[in-house]
């Protein structure tokens, strides 16, 4: 799984469960299961929408961004210590 690559700078405090499925494009199945995975969970603001704040966007983001650039370089994986 994919992630396009954000601007972290740019973002804003909070996004809802469905802002955050737009921004990392992916379905809300997707995104609950990498949120199971990489345990970040939905928090809910002062009135009651869950969503995450910036720091669990940037924390998430960063994890699935370098995971699908990673898979793509275990093809062609190399030992340091060979």
């Amino acid at each position: 799984m994919s992630v396009p690559y954000i601007n972290y700078k740019q973002l804003e405090e909070f996004y809802t469960i469905k802002g955050t499925c737009e921004l990392f494009e992916m379905s809300k199945s997707e995104l609950k299961a990498a949120c199971e995975k990489y345990n970040v969970q939905p928090r809910q603001n002062e009135i009651g929408v869950y969503g995450f704040v910036k720091y669990d966007i940037c924390r998430l983001h960063n994890l699935l961004y370098y995971e699908g650039r990673n898979h793509d370089s275990d093809v062609r994986e190399e030992d340091p210590w060979a």
